[in-house]
């Protein structure tokens, strides 16, 4: 199955913040967070064309993308509930595309507008199936957002040969401890 580009554009923003660096280095989110400055924001942006170069990226534009991506997260993550307040305070518009396909696009312009694009990217998934299949790893030491491409839909972790065996030799040593 293939992943919807957008979909992985709104993936690598999520994964913007690696709590498996954070847990293996153990000293806060040095190392775990790829958006620690409002610069750093609009580098992201600007390289995946969200934003141009030269835009203006603030502090306070720093906090929304943050609020967002944890929400986002919250709602991917093994028995996480979206925050609805912080998506409802993006804007989004009905627009008729090229091919004659009503779409939703941001309402706002800048940092605004991009970070309201990556609501309509999930908009969009959720509409068309693909969002359930965006989740975090089911391992807590892990939380990797990915996409499940599995045929039934049933992935619970990022990687099988990885977080998977890890979570399965340790309840089979659990059991074997017990018996």
């Amino acid at each position: 199955m293939d992943t919807p580009a957008d979909l992985l554009l709104l993936r690598d923003f999520l994964n913007t913040l690696d709590q498996r660096a954070f847990r293996r280095r153990g000293i806060g989110f040095t190392g775990g967070e790829e958006l620690p400055t409002a610069a750093a924001l609009g580098r992201w942006l600007a390289e995946r064309d969200l934003l141009p170069a030269a835009a203006r990226v603030s502090s306070a534009d720093l906090t929304r993308a943050l609020e967002l991506r944890s929400a986002l997260r919250a709602a991917v993550t093994p028995g996480g509930v979206l925050d609805d307040g912080v998506l409802a305070s993006f804007s989004l518009r009905a627009s008729v595309d090229s091919t004659g396909e009503v779409r939703l696009v941001p309402a706002a312009s800048g940092v605004e507008g991009a970070l309201a694009g990556l609501v309509a990217i999930g908009v969009r998934a959720t509409v068309a199936g693909t969002w359930r299949r965006l989740r975090a790893c089911a391992a807590p030491e892990c939380r990797w957002v990915f996409y499940d491409d599995s045929r039934n839909g049933a992935g619970r972790w990022c990687s099988m040969s990885s977080c998977g065996n890890r979570v399965k030799t340790a309840r089979y040593r659990a059991r074997k401890a017990v018996s």
